[in-house]
């Protein structure tokens, strides 16, 4: 047999083989799409969601004015959970509404969350800043050696501020920061000027808000809300969560488990695979998170800047499973 009819085969299997893979991709995508349209039918539809998002939002800028006369912890969590009921209500919608209305929405979720992330840290007495130095004496034993071990891996310094309801990490540069699930749990993480640090958050976050990190590796538990990155370069992330926003980011790669489509916007050379994150406790994490393990939607990525139906976006690609990576959190 002639070497180059042997060579001609081969390569002939290997595009039979590759257009196989496409067209199964194709169709799994086209599956999940119909999945959602059909969920979403069951509901009163477009026309619901103008009648009740502009009250929902309305209600949510009314206990800011209110904060904004009394500081008070209550109107604090009833902010938190209505920011998450009206995140919830988008989704559920995303499949009915225009790409306009979708991007408006979110914009308007990630600005409600900024405000209170903005009006946490500004009201945090000193009090709040963990110095991890000096721990009172008073704690169990155990939180105290926990916390030392915080501090002896995480090189943690007053740059991180944790209240009741959030944790602010910024201003970091080159640092190993690791938190647990005991001080994670049910916070809203908001981390931001970071240059070329590994960031390994075990737990349950409720949301995060990530900003203007360049050379950094973010892996993160189940989160059971939103994650909103903004311009971010050169990074690595591992995220599961309801949603998921992406600005303004070039050259990173994301792992992720996700139950609705991740969305870009001016985005370059981003890259998706499915979450790859292990470790003990992921199994009952996932469980806390509420988040439906069987719904993901990692390959699906909806790009505002090129909405050209039947051409792929220029801006992401699936990272091919010889390059995935693995992580751990234990």
């Amino acid at each position: 047999m002639d070497p180059s009819d042997d060579l001609d085969e081969r390569r002939q299997r290997k595009l039979a083989q590759m257009s196989l893979r496409d067209e199964e991709r194709k169709l799994n995508l086209q599956t999940k799409q119909d999945e959602r349209k059909l969920v979403t039918s069951t509901n009163v539809g477009r026309k619901y969601f103008e009648q009740e998002y502009p009250l929902m939002k309305t209600q949510i800028e009314d206990l800011f004015n209110q904060l904004s006369i009394n500081y008070d912890e209550k109107f604090i969590q009833e902010l938190a959970d209505r920011l998450q009921t009206l995140e919830k209500f988008i989704t559920e919608h995303v499949d009915i509404l225009c790409s306009r209305d979708i991007a408006n929405a979110q914009s308007d979720v990630m600005k409600l969350r900024a405000q209170l992330h903005s009006l946490q840290y500004n009201t945090l007495s000193s009090t709040h800043r963990i110095d991890f130095t000096k721990i009172n004496e008073d704690k169990p034993q155990q939180e105290h050696e926990e916390l030392n071990s915080i501090s002896s891996s995480s090189s943690l310094t007053n740059n991180i501020i944790i209240s009741s309801n959030t944790i602010n990490i910024s201003n970091k540069n080159n640092e190993l920061i690791r938190f647990d699930s005991f001080e994670l749990n049910g916070k809203d993480v908001a981390i931001e000027n970071l240059n070329q640090c590994e960031l390994f958050l075990k737990g349950i976050p409720s949301s995060l808000q990530i900003k203007n990190l360049h050379a950094c590796i973010l892996i993160v538990g189940p989160c059971s809300r939103s994650i909103l990155i903004d311009q971010c370069q050169q990074c690595e992330f591992a995220l599961a969560c309801q949603q998921l926003r992406i600005h303004t980011s070039n050259e990173c790669d994301f792992y992720v488990h996700i139950t609705a489509q991740p969305i870009i916007e001016d985005c370059h050379n981003l890259r998706f695979a499915p979450y790859n994150v292990e470790y003990n406790l992921k199994d009952e994490h996932i469980k806390q998170s509420g988040l439906i393990w069987t719904k993901d939607y990692w390959n699906d990525v909806r790009d505002f800047n090129h909405m050209i139906i039947g051409i792929p976006s220029p801006n992401w690609q699936i990272i091919e499973e010889e390059e995935r990576k693995e992580w751990s959190l234990d």
